[in-house]
């Protein structure tokens, strides 16, 4: 980190790359509101603290650390998302809009996907991309998890959006594989595997990267680029040669400009001036650099781009190829008719539509097929239901636990004893007038589904969720508690 000197205190730097990082999590507004996560939290005697720019983020400190975060219920059914407060910074800077366009180039594992998702309420597109296959079903779970339905995930190299899908999406998000220093207080290692030629093999995929974020994005459109690592090869350096090869057509914008003034951005802003400065950047532009001793965070940088004019000629628009397809209108009635029959309601909200794979029935946006996506899709929106021979449905877990308390019919009040069995993956009892497929509820909270017979609960909740002893879900499980009175609805979120 010697290198650094001349960029900030070196000491503190030091000091601060060794000290354990803070935890903090995001409210999954699409779940619930952050005014219900804060009641909660003080009633639970966890000690939260917000993040300066993102209004859903909020450091926190709890007494009782005997639980992993990860594992708390709180987090397994998606009302809140454990993520870096650093992390939250590249979003809020994007600034999505409900009902636009959206391009996430490199998503996995999810963080700012779901974060996105919330911003735009549901509403509108967004195709998630990332190009490695392991991480794409993290993806895929982070985003089901969450109850996100205006997304699409898609594996391609970055490059095929700049030459297949030029000038198509209102915000890009560029976050991109980089050398990772930034992120040594959670993992020592980090710093053993950057080298000058991992440095420099890093900066020439982040230009390639960026170019093709510029290309795929609106003539008026942002694109964000964000690393979580600290050379200036990485970061000032990449856009430095962006603004030079896109020259008239691409101008830098000030984060102050793009955030809510509840953050005063000038230290970081003014942290990468300082880095540019030092190394004699011919021509200074704005952007904001997060050391991890000046916002006691990962090391994080960002610069927030617009396009002014085209970079590429735009092709005419190819025959859309998606696997999932929307069903026909007929088949939708018939769909909505049979789930309002059976639970009061068939949980659709405005500007959705459903689409069909196999005999997988999905919950989008209309959106999402205006995309035109040339190529087959790995995963769309949010699992609705699936069809069975007899010409039922079945509604998914995914559904269950976003909409089952829009619900008025087929639902299963659980005592404590009952979630303790279903919690630990097993069957249990129920009310035997109960038959058929019921959604699952426990103090006001849907946590699934379930197949009731002759006074029998068939368990059919997901795996994600009952991984934890039966004893260890129960006791957590009562954090959830009250929750329910403030549950958003789909229709609005927070927005």
């Amino acid at each position: 980190m010697d290198r650094y000197a001349a960029f900030t205190d070196l000491k503190a730097l030091k000091e601060a790359s060794i000290l354990p990082l803070r935890k903090s999590l995001r409210v999954n507004t699409l779940k619930i509101s952050v005014e219900t996560f804060q009641r909660w939290a003080k009633e639970h005697r966890w000690n939260i603290a917000p993040v300066p720019w993102c209004t859903e983020g909020f450091f926190i400190d709890r007494e009782d650390r005997s639980t992993a975060l990860g594992k708390d219920l709180l987090h397994l059914l998606g009302h809140v998302y454990i993520q870096e407060a650093a992390s939250m910074l590249p979003v809020a800077l994007l600034d999505p809009q409900p009902g636009e366009c959206v391009l996430d180039m490199a998503a996995a594992p999810g963080s700012k996907t779901t974060q996105i998702a919330a911003r735009m309420c549901n509403r509108g597109a967004i195709v998630a991309n990332d190009v490695q296959p392991a991480r794409l079903a993290t993806l895929r779970g982070a985003l089901e998890r969450s109850g996100a339905v205006n997304t699409v995930v898609m594996r391609k190299d970055g490059q095929w959006y700049g030459a297949r899908m030029c000038g198509r999406f209102q915000r890009v998000l560029c976050d991109v594989p980089c050398t990772a220093q930034g992120t040594a207080r959670k993992d020592s290692s980090a710093l053993q595997y950057s080298s000058q030629h991992s440095i420099a093999k890093m900066a020439a995929l982040q230009k390639r990267i960026l170019t093709a974020g510029i290309h795929a994005a609106a003539v008026g459109g942002r694109i964000v680029y964000s690393t979580c690592t600290l050379t200036q090869e990485e970061n000032e350096e990449v856009i430095a040669w962006i603004l030079n090869k896109f020259n008239d057509q691409v101008s830098a914008l000030n984060p102050a400009e793009c955030i809510p003034k509840v953050w005063d951005s000038s230290a970081a802003v003014d942290a990468s001036a300082r880095v540019q400065e030092g190394i004699s950047m011919p021509q200074a532009f704005p952007a904001a650099r997060l050391w991890p001793h000046t916002e006691d965070t990962e090391g994080f940088f960002c610069a927030v781009l617009q396009k002014h004019a085209p970079t590429c000629e735009r092709e005419p628009r190819l025959e859309p190829r998606m696997r999932a397809r929307p069903i026909k209108h007929s088949q939708q009635q018939a769909v909505s008719q049979y789930v309002r029959q059976r639970y009061g309601t068939d949980f659709l909200c405005e500007g959705e539509q459903l689409y069909q794979d196999g005999s997988h029935i999905l919950l989008g946006t209309r959106a999402l097929a205006e995309c035109g996506l040339p190529t087959g899709e790995y995963a769309l929106g949010l699992p609705y239901a699936r069809g069975t021979a007899d010409k039922r449905y079945r509604l998914s877990n995914e559904l269950a636990t976003a909409r089952g308390h829009m619900a008025s019919k087929s639902v299963c009040i659980l005592r404590d004893a009952q979630m303790t069995d279903v919690l630990g993956g097993n069957n249990t009892s129920c009310d035997p007038a109960l038959q058929g497929d019921v959604i699952l509820q426990w103090n006001g909270v849907p946590i699934g589904v379930a197949l009731a017979q002759g006074g029998k609960l068939k368990n059919k909740l997901s795996r994600w969720l009952v991984q934890q002893s039966a004893e260890e879900s129960i006791k957590k499980a009562r954090g959830i508690e009250g929750i329910r009175a403030t549950m958003v609805h789909p229709d609005h979120g927070s927005c």
